[in-house]
């Protein structure tokens, strides 16, 4: 499980499309990683399979994970966030995360406001009931407060500090982003669903 704060950028260091095995090199001391780790990567849950020099970390991602997500799209030297899973410990600053991608999402267009970004992105109509203004959405393993919704997107909107530390500065109009539904409106819609308050929400993956 992850809060959805990216500790920083990491950068792909090799991608194999024969076995599927991702290096990437991290943001963080590999002295607090271990072997079978989880770490979320752009959204997605990965296990480590290998620690080597140089803060490289291996990652081996199924068929699956590939076509249902933007990994299947990295190239070397691609930026990726990067988050290391909860400590029981730990203070929650985002919401809670598990890296099980819902859907894949597309930049539509980005706005200044000042500091502030507006970001607005199109979704698959299914993501659309699990969002709700000043609601929880994870784009990309990013924990983001959802601005407005309608019936086929939604905007969010990004200080400084999170452009900065996180791939969504790097953002082009019609690249595609990582969607996790937050786990709460989840379970809500599914509740309303299987009373017919809801259309669709008890058949939700």
């Amino acid at each position: 499980m992850f809060s959805g704060i990216v500790e920083g950028k990491g950068a792909v260091t090799e991608f194999s499309e024969k076995t599927h095995r991702l290096a990437l090199r991290v943001p963080f001391r590999l002295e607090a990683v271990r072997l079978g780790d989880s770490v979320c990567v752009s959204g997605v849950c990965l296990t480590v399979v290998q620690i080597v020099a140089e803060n490289t970390l291996v990652f081996d991602v199924a068929e699956e994970t590939l076509r249902r997500t933007t990994l299947g799209t990295l190239r070397a030297q691609d930026s990726v966030n990067v988050e290391r899973s909860l400590l029981v410990s730990d203070r929650i600053h985002g919401h809670f995360v598990f890296g099980h991608v819902d859907c894949i999402g597309r930049l539509v267009r980005r706005e200044t406001d000042g500091l502030t970004e507006r970001l607005v992105f199109s979704c698959e109509e299914s993501f659309i009931k699990f969002l709700a203004p000043k609601g929880s959405v994870t784009i990309s393993g990013v924990s983001l407060t959802v601005g407005e919704v309608d019936e086929k997107s939604f905007s969010v909107y990004i200080v400084p500090h999170t452009a900065s530390l996180t791939t969504l500065s790097e953002l082009r109009e019609g690249d595609g982003v990582n969607l996790e539904a937050d786990m709460l409106s989840r379970y809500v819609v599914r509740h309303l669903g299987e009373r017919g308050l809801v259309r669709g929400g008890a058949s939700e993956r």
